[in-house]
Order: structure tokens, then sequence, then C-alpha cells
């Protein structure tokens, strides 16, 4: 046997390992293999109660000479017959009065049935002799099964002999040990599948929503976002939208800024009018001043009719011109005029014509520099930026991305006639990580292409998303709940925490006490997590 020294380390060292290890197996493995350590027993097993009480299943079975000989049993039924328990049965005997069985040698005991463990022998050429069964009772008194250890070595030679009576408290307490693990596990699992079946009903709760939202709403209706800069661009637009006057939207390409246009068309007076776009990047000059403002038949070859330019079908409405810093210096000239004057001459025509339009320009380009350059008139650009609405990059607004994703992909499904898409854990952090120089439009181009790669019901995954979101480097120091080493919900939830931080830091340009307020904490609690989970500006 071993000295108390051996003892405490021995327990000190499962204790860590209940601390760390969160497979059940693995557990109980290591509390086998540290009992038969203590009390030098060749083999040991644990046999785990059904949740029906009726049987004891083998899990974890150990011997030291003879592999065969710890090949696990099969069911053992707890009763013999009606409500009578199976008390023949050592390891039954043992789990039912909560009592440690400590026999010599099973050939020569008659008190109980070791009919099956003489068979097991046997085929195994192994002889079993000494036998030890530990119940695993839990906190609450409740058996979760038996802790069994075979042939004790009593002396360095290989003497084999009962436990000695002084170990068997402290075989117990290895047995105590195995039944909190196990216990620990069965919640873990249940908890697991809770938050699991909850995430789901979550889920599709919110993709109906999403879907009854879309189905409602108008079809130019795709405004969404609920960051603090999203929200403050909107606000203007709106803002703007009560007044006749020019609208100047600035931005990254592939921001929203059609979609703006469209949003101040709709709040203001003029929803019930066209509204007309047109990118002034898209066509050479000539065709461009005819698709703006028409001609008469005659103005060109090929102008065989008079025709109505967009300025005229845009009347009583809203004209979007998109890229207007691409816009040739001859047509902004005709463009101020239409600001200063409301009114238009077609190409070809010597009259003018009054027009009452309503114009919101949108740029990518940096206008001020066009006009050192000399590429854009500066008397446009303040006739435009009258009121100017910059609408943010979405890497800068990163928590509206699982909303932008829910809204196109529940638009795809509706579409195609579909249930909704579901995207796995993976797959939205790689979305959420991405820093979209696209876009939004970048974020609906990967949701269709997501959309046409996915077969039947099956989640968006990694794989149906383009190869550099899934090779990208994670800027997040918490690891994926389904790498993390510790699945636990704590760990999910400083996951999240984690990434909701970041998003808000980020909105703020890592300005820690605006992020605190938006994310309702104090200014010191926002210290202390941003150094408990390494959160640091990027570099």
């Amino acid at each position: 046997m071993q000295d108390p020294l051996s003892v405490a380390e021995e327990l000190i060292e499962l204790t860590t390992t209940l601390a760390t290890e969160r497979r059940l197996e693995a557990l109980l493995g290591a509390v086998v293999s540290a009992a038969r350590r203590l009390a030098l027993a060749e083999g040991g097993r644990i046999l785990v109660l059904d949740r029906t009480g009726r049987h004891l299943h083998g899990l974890v079975g150990q011997n030291e000479f003879a592999p065969e000989a710890a090949a696990l049993p099969e069911e053992i039924a707890v009763h013999a017959g009606g409500n009578a328990y199976n008390l023949r049965d050592a390891n039954v005997f043992s789990a039912v009065t909560g009592k440690i069985v400590n026999l010599a040698d099973v050939y020569d005991y008659t008190g109980f049935d070791f009919a099956a463990l003489h068979a097991q022998d046997l085929r195994a050429g192994y002889r079993t002799r000494s036998f030890v069964a530990a119940p695993l009772w839990n906190v609450e008194g409740v058996t979760m099964g038996v802790l069994q250890l075979t042939n004790i070595r009593l002396t360095p030679d290989g003497e084999i002999g009962a436990l000695p009576k002084a170990f068997e408290r402290v075989v117990a307490s290895f047995a105590a040990h195995a039944a909190v693990a196990m216990a620990n596990a069965r919640l873990f699992e249940e908890n697991r599948e809770l938050i699991r079946q909850l995430g789901h009903r979550n889920a599709d709760l919110a993709k109906e929503n999403s879907r009854l939202k879309v189905m409602t709403s108008a079809p130019d209706d795709q405004v969404v976002g609920e960051s603090p800069a999203f929200q403050a661009a909107l606000d203007l637009a709106r803002r703007a939208a009560s007044s006749p006057v020019a609208v100047l939207l600035l931005g990254e390409t592939g921001t929203g800024k059609e979609v703006f246009a469209q949003a101040i068309h709709r709040f203001g007076k003029r929803a019930a009018k066209p509204f007309v776009a047109q990118n002034c990047a898209a066509l050479p000059e000539t065709l461009l001043e005819s698709e703006l403002f028409g001609h008469r038949k005659g103005a060109f070859s090929g102008a065989v009719a008079d025709k109505k330019g967009l300025v005229h079908e845009a009347n009583g409405g809203t004209l979007f011109l998109d890229e207007i810093g691409d816009m040739p210096l001859a047509l902004q000239a005709k463009i101020l005029r239409l600001l200063e004057e409301g009114s238009v001459r077609r190409l070809g025509d010597t009259r003018s014509e009054k027009v009452d339009v309503r114009i919101v320009a949108a740029t990518n380009a940096d206008l001020p520099a066009k006009i050192a350059q000399g590429a854009f008139r500066e008397d446009l650009y303040y006739r435009l930026s009258v009121f100017p609405v910059l609408i943010p990059p979405l890497r800068e607004r990163p928590s509206d991305i699982p909303a932008l994703i829910d809204f196109f992909l529940t638009r795809i499904a509706h579409a195609q006639g579909r249930p909704p898409f579901a995207l796995t854990p993976q797959a939205l952090d790689a979305l959420c990580r991405w820093r979209y120089p696209g876009n939004v439009r970048e974020l609906k181009n990967i949701a269709e292409r997501a959309a046409l790669l996915v077969d039947g019901e099956e989640r968006i995954d990694l794989r149906h998303l383009p190869a550099q979101l899934a090779r990208q480097s994670p800027e997040i120091m918490a690891p994926p709940i389904a790498e993390s080493a510790d699945p636990s919900l704590r760990a999910a939830m400083r996951h999240y925490e984690t990434i909701v931080i970041e998003s808000r830091l980020r909105e703020t340009g890592w300005n820690q006490s605006r992020a605190a307020r938006l994310l309702q904490i104090s200014r010191r609690s926002l210290v202390d997590k941003l150094q408990r989970y390494a959160i640091r500006p990027p570099c």
C-alpha cells in the first residue's frame, strides 16, 4: 500500500484533473488509474447505472497485465425479478446498499455470484482473486454506479489479498470523486442541450420575425443597422427628408448610398412620386446628357423622335445621381442650373423647361481634391453639400453584421420559397471578423454565394464562404466555442462578451469612456474586462 504522502499527491493530481478535464471517459479513466496506483491493483473498472436505474453498464476498464481481462461486462441487471434487487451480484450489492465489498479471493467466497467474472477469466487466461467494489454516491445520496478494483498487491513481491481496512475510506474518496465527475458531466450535457435548444428556438424566432418584417415592409426598405454610427447617419437622412434641399451622400463603395437615397425619398413628402436613379460614371458624356435631360428629334444621328430625360421622369419626385464626382464638367453646369433655377434644356432644344425635382447625389470620391484638380465645379459642390451625410463603412459598425446577414439570407430564402438559412457559429464568427473592403455590397454577395452552395437544410459553414474568410487571422483572443478547450457556458459567455466589447470599441474609435457608456457599464469595469480578455487595439 501507498504511504500517506502518496495518497495526498494522488488526490491533488486527481482534483486538478477534475477541474480541467471535461470529457467524462477521460475523467473516469483518471479516477481508475489513480485508485489502481494507490491500492496497487492490477485492474479496475467503473460501472455506471443507467438513467432508468435498471442496469449497470461498464464505462471504463483497465488491467495492467491482461488487456482482455479489462473488457467491460455486458449490462448487469439491478433487479432479479419484480422489485427485488439482484443482491447476489457484488456490484449491485455495493451500488444499492452503499457498502464497500472487499474480498480476498472471489473463487473462495460463495456469498456472491461471480460466474460472469469466472467466465471472463477463462476467456482471458487470467485469474481474478481479490475484489473491491465501492459505491459511487453523489452529494445528494443518489447511486450512480460502482468503482471496481481487482487483485490488490499487498507486498512488493506480488502477494495478493483483500484491501486493508485502513484504505477502504481512501478508495471511497476516489469513488466520491468519480461520482462528482459523472454528476457534473451529466449536468454539463443537460445544460449544453438546453442551451442548444434555446439557441435554436431563439434563432427560429429571430428568423420568423425577420421574415414577417420583410413580407410586411416596402420592397426597397433595406435600411438595416442598429450601431450608433449607422443610426446617426440614418437620423441625418430622416432630417434631410423633411427639407427640399439637395443632399450629398458620402461613403465608400458598397456602403449603401442608394439605399439611403431611397430612404430619404420614402421619409419625405415626395414618397408617392417617382424615385429615379442614374450612375453618372456608367455612360459617356453625350449619352449621359441625353439620358438625364432628354433630346429633340434630329439632335444627333439616331435621334428619330423626341425623348424625355430622367429629369422629366422624376418630376415631382427624387433624382438620385450616383458617382456624381465622375460627371463631366459640361454636365455639372446643367445640374447646377437645375438646382438653382429648376429648369433644364433638352439636347438639341433652344427652350428651357421647368421641372420640380429633388436632387440626392452620392460619391465615394474626394470632391475637394477633385476641385483642386479642376475636375469638379466648386459652386456645384457647395450647392450639393448643403446637407452632407457620411455613411460609415461596415468595418466601423461590426455589430450590424449579424442583422445584415440575417436580412440578406431571409430575403434570399423568401425569394426562393425555401426555409430560412442557418449559420454555424464558426461561419458567423468568420463573417463578423472580416473587414469587408466592399462593405455591405460584399456581404450581400457573400450571402448570395453561400445560399447557392448549401444543400437541403444544411447550415452555412466555413466551406460555403470565400476562402479568405476562413484563412483570416483572428483579431479577438477568445477562441470559437466549438474549438475552445473549455466548452462550458461560462466560456461561451466570455467569448461573446469579448466580441461585443471589441465591436463597441471599434464603433467608438477605441474610446473607452464612450464604449463604456454604450455598454452601460463603468469605465473601470471595462478596463478590467480589457485586461482579463486581453483585448487590445489593432496596431
